[in-house]
């Protein structure tokens, strides 16, 4: 028996194109398909660099300021948005003058000398402070608006005053007019009617906010009873 295994002779020959067929073939022919870059994302190298992120500046713990000026932290390591901050904080509490304190007394040749409480109610007072801690002198008005361009070396900042024999040294840190001292009490004043200005403003501007609703609402009162007025009539 023979297989039917037949094959359509067409099958044998390439089918010609139609019409249609033909104008897609040279439409796609003349519009190629564009080609398609796919561009990957940068790898990471071999040492594993990575980005680099912002940290905001930690809040700085007010509660745990020392008062005593022989612990402070110094007011340049304090990030720059905090300083002013730092500053409000400590002109609050005032100097460090701890009045009931028992003074150390050190020996300079053959006499004891140390620190005096009447210091603290002398001209001295706004700026003068004592610390515990160092058993010395520092200045709170240079603490904390000394201008950071000035050189150290001013032992009422830095490291304290403790040459109890020699008072001069205390005289002479006030200086002169143009002295660092007086530059920082300056500063200081300036800093305190900057703030005090600005809380003054805000309450006047409050203050002219509230008087311009009370108006407004007086007018709105008086609108509503012309028109009910005008209604019942």
């Amino acid at each position: 028996m023979k297989r039917s295994n037949t094959r359509d002779i067409s099958s044998f020959f390439t089918k010609k194109p139609t019409t249609e067929n033909a104008s897609q073939v040279q439409r796609s022919e003349e519009n190629p398909i564009p080609e398609i870059n796919i561009t990957r994302a940068p790898q990471p190298s071999a040492q594993g660099s990575s980005p680099s992120v912002t940290i905001p500046p930690p809040v700085v713990d007010i509660v745990n300021l020392s008062h005593d000026p022989g612990k402070r932290k110094k007011l340049i390591d304090f990030h720059p948005n905090e300083r002013d901050l730092v500053r409000r904080m400590y002109i609050q509490r005032g100097p460090c003058q701890p009045v009931d304190h028992v003074f150390p007394k050190t020996l300079f040749g053959t006499k004891e000398r140390r620190f005096n409480v009447k210091w603290f109610d002398s001209s001295w007072r706004p700026w003068l402070e004592y610390s515990v801690f160092k058993d010395a002198a520092f200045c709170f008005i240079c603490y904390l608006f000394k201008a950071e361009n000035r050189a150290g070396g001013d032992a009422f900042v830095s490291e304290g005053f403790k040459a109890w024999n020699i008072i001069e040294t205390i005289r002479d840190h006030v200086g002169k007019h143009t002295s660092s001292h007086n530059n920082a009490v300056i500063a200081m004043e300036l800093f305190t009617k900057q703030k005090g200005s600005i809380v003054s403003a805000l309450s006047k501007q409050t203050d002219e906010i509230m008087s311009a609703y009370r108006k407004m609402s007086d007018i709105i009162d008086r609108y509503q009873n012309m028109k009910t007025r005008r209604e019942q009539l």
